[in-house]
């Protein structure tokens, strides 16, 4: 019998294998697979590159601890990685509300800060579209998933992608027009309907060139 090798693996047997002998394997594999929608979640929920960053990091050590608790039976694996996900965004925003500040006499204190960016209800609320959204943009390939990237979840102007990573402005209008028009037959796309286009206009700085139907 030829052995199966570990990305041939679905994410289910993956997760079967992190408590054996080939877990660092099994797990490599799953960041491979996840490790950038899980980042795009986390920059659209927590709005900052470095909460982003920490957030992944912190998942999958949570994949890793908790993989005993994932029941293929109950869902799919994107799924309970969603739940993960989510639950770990929203410990991370409510860290950020509170941070350590230096007083006169040299010694710190918990301070409380005002945040107005959203609460951790509708961190929640936002999170299922955006981890969908983010699952969708990878049946594109590098260059038109990044000029979507940045106006989904970095909240850019064609002008200022075009500024980010240095090619004209009609290049990322032209990407950008080819992007929607491949996700249009996306059947992961196509589940979120009209919602994922309302969200696209929704951002002032986010101007694209037309909102085909998805």
């Amino acid at each position: 019998m030829i052995p199966i090798r570990v990305g041939e693996l679905s994410d289910e047997q993956l997760m079967r294998r992190l408590d054996g002998a080939e877990v660092e394997a099994a797990l490599s594999k799953l960041y491979d697979r996840y490790s950038q929608t899980v980042f795009g979640v986390g920059l659209k929920m927590l709005g900052e590159r470095s909460l982003a960053e920490e957030l992944v990091q912190e998942v999958f050590l949570k994949v890793w601890r908790s993989s005993h608790t994932f029941d293929p039976s109950r869902g799919s694996f994107s799924t309970w990685l969603f739940r993960v996900t989510r639950s770990v965004a929203v410990d991370l925003h409510r860290k950020r509300a509170h941070r350590v500040n230096p007083i006169p006499n040299g010694d710190s204190q918990i301070v409380s800060i005002k945040d107005n960016s959203a609460g951790p209800q509708e961190v929640v609320d936002e999170s299922w579209l955006s981890w969908r959204v983010s699952r969708a943009l990878e049946a594109l390939d590098a260059p038109h998933r990044e000029v979507i990237d940045l106006a989904y979840f970095g909240g850019l102007s064609q002008r200022e992608i075009s500024w980010r990573i240095g090619v004209p402005l009609g290049t990322v209008k032209t990407r950008t027009a080819r992007a929607f028009k491949r996700l249009r037959g996306s059947s992961r796309l196509r589940i979120l309907g009209g919602r994922w286009c309302g969200e696209m206009r929704s951002y002032p700085k986010a101007t694209v060139v037309h909102n085909p139907p998805i």
